[in-house]
């Protein structure tokens, strides 16, 4: 893809914003931990802080570096992230239920293990995105070293008289996202069906309630539910619109809600995909 600009948006501003993602890789880093293994869970816990709106990261960060709790969350984060992005085989146990993960999430009512393996091309893009962006600065201890020390220096500046510093070149550097999700996930939202073996909405089922009892006409360009193993009842899907202003209009512009449909309540999630 190619390289696009955020407007107004400076490499300082990044690293203050993403203080506690820095916090919690330096935790990971400690514990000890692979460099690689620290890299590769952080990024999908950001992605997973973007989309679900809860702060994953604070809670990580505030953890001691022996709790097994944080080994059990950046286990299961790595091998969630190994799965989506390098082809690595799905987890066995103890990681399947990825309870770690489910916990920092809130709950199972959208994440959990079947969430990866049905959205694994979407996770894939999405996290790729953290990586390839907003992570690297995370991960970068040149620029942290010289934030660390401007922020020394300013402050000394500041209680004495002498002028106020201006930060270094490379941190007034506009930020730049080399990787974009692509327009489609923009346009969709994550459907969790009930948690029962009865009657499910089908596809078909989902578009009718949006188009035609909802009255929003035709703003939906396909219906996707997972496939599920046996003994299993189908829970997770996808819709995605036609445009992204018809998705926040049938969504009533809540971040995620649930609807009545087939008589179902049904939990139904924009996804708003980190770059």
């Amino acid at each position: 893809m190619s390289s696009n600009r955020v407007v107004d948006v400076r490499v300082l501003e990044v690293l203050k914003a993403r203080a506690t993602a820095r916090k919690a890789y330096e935790l990971v880093l400690a514990m000890p931990t692979e460099p690689k293994v620290a890299k590769s869970a952080i990024c999908l816990l950001l992605w997973l802080e973007t989309i679900m709106g809860v702060e994953v990261l604070d809670t990580v960060a505030a953890m001691a570096p022996g709790d097994t709790y944080l080994t059990q969350a950046v286990s299961e984060a790595s091998a969630m992230y190994s799965y989506a992005l390098d082809g690595a085989p799905l987890p066995r146990p103890p990681l399947e239920g990825i309870p770690a993960i489910v916990s920092l999430c809130g709950g199972g009512r959208l994440v959990d293990f079947r969430f990866f393996r049905f959205h694994k091309r979407l996770v894939a893009r999405g996290v790729a995105a953290i990586r390839d962006s907003v992570a690297a600065l995370v991960f970068d201890d040149h620029l942290h070293a010289m934030l660390r020390r401007f922020e020394d220096a300013d402050a000394d500046a500041g209680r004495s008289s002498n002028p106020r510093l201006v930060p270094a070149p490379e941190l007034m550097a506009p930020f730049v996202a080399k990787t974009r999700t692509p327009p489609e996930d923009s346009r969709a939202a994550f459907i969790a069906l009930p948690g029962c073996h009865c009657h499910r909405p089908s596809s078909q089922e989902v578009v009718n309630y949006y188009e035609k009892t909802l009255r929003f006409g035709p703003c939906i360009e396909r219906v996707e539910t997972e496939r599920p193993g046996v003994g299993q009842a189908p829970k997770h899907g996808i819709i995605v619109f036609v445009s992204a202003e018809l998705r926040d209009e049938a969504m009533f512009e809540e971040t995620g809600v649930f609807f009545r449909v087939d008589g179902h309540d049904t939990w139904v999630q924009p996804y708003m995909p980190p770059l």
